[in-house]
C-alpha cells in the first residue's frame, strides 16, 4: 500500500531541471487552476475534460479520493509550481482491474523526458495498487505520444474512428492502447 501523504520522488530532466513527483492535495488548488488557465487552448483541446473550467478543477480538489483516481503531479523545484499532471483512473465493477492513464505536461516542460518519467511512475504505482492492465486513449494524430507509450510497453488494440469530439465539433480518431501492468518477461526470472 502506498503512503499517499508521504510519497515523493525526485527526477532530473534532460535539461538538468529537477522536479518532484507527489500526489495532488487540497493545497494545490490555486497552482492547479493556474497551470491549466495558463495553458494555450491548443494544448488543452484534446483533453477529455474542460480543464479551463475552474468549477471542474475545484470539484476535483474538493473530492480527492486516491482509491478512485491517483493524481500524480510534478512540481518544478525552482518555482514551486505545478508543471504536469498525470492521473491513474481506476476502473469500476467488471473493469476494476484496469487503470486509465491521462497525462498533461506544460509546454515549457515538454520534450525533456517528464511525460515519459510520469508514465513510468504511473506504471510502477499501478503495480503497487494491484492493477492488472493499463489503458490510454490517444488522439491518432499525436504520433509522438503514441510512440512514447509504445516504448513503455503499450500496444495498439484498436483505432476508434471519430471517437473524440472537440468543443468546436471537429472529430478525431482515437488509438486505444493497453499494457499489462506486469509483462510476462518482467514477471519471470
Amino acid at each position: 500500500m502506498i503512503n499517499y501523504v508521504a510519497y515523493r520522488k525526485f527526477v532530473t530532466l534532460k535539461n538538468g531541471k529537477r522536479v518532484m513527483f507527489r500526489f495532488l492535495n487540497e493545497q494545490d488548488r490555486d497552482t492547479l487552476i493556474q497551470m491549466f488557465q495558463e495553458a494555450p487552448e491548443e494544448d488543452t483541446r484534446y483533453l477529455k475534460q474542460d480543464v479551463k473550467n475552474i468549477n471542474l478543477v475545484n470539484f476535483w480538489i474538493d473530492h480527492i479520493n486516491y482509491r478512485k483516481v491517483l493524481p500524480l503531479v510534478a512540481v518544478d523545484l525552482e518555482s514551486n509550481r505545478l508543471v504536469a499532471d498525470a492521473t491513474l483512473h481506476r476502473g469500476k465493477h467488471a473493469a476494476k482491474h484496469i487503470g486509465e492513464i491521462r497525462i498533461f505536461v506544460c509546454r515549457a516542460f515538454r520534450n525533456l523526458g517528464l511525460g515519459s518519467a510520469m508514465l513510468e511512475e504511473l506504471i510502477n504505482l499501478a503495480m503497487k495498487e494491484g492493477l492488472q492492465w493499463l489503458k490510454a486513449e490517444i488522439i491518432a494524430d499525436h504520433k509522438k505520444v503514441i510512440k512514447a507509450f509504445r516504448e513503455k510497453g503499450f500496444e495498439t488494440r484498436a483505432t476508434l474512428e471519430d471517437y473524440f469530439i472537440r468543443k468546436d465539433g471537429m472529430t478525431h480518431d482515437v488509438v486505444l492502447m493497453m499494457r499489462p501492468v506486469v509483462k510476462r518477461e518482467e514477471a519471470e526470472f
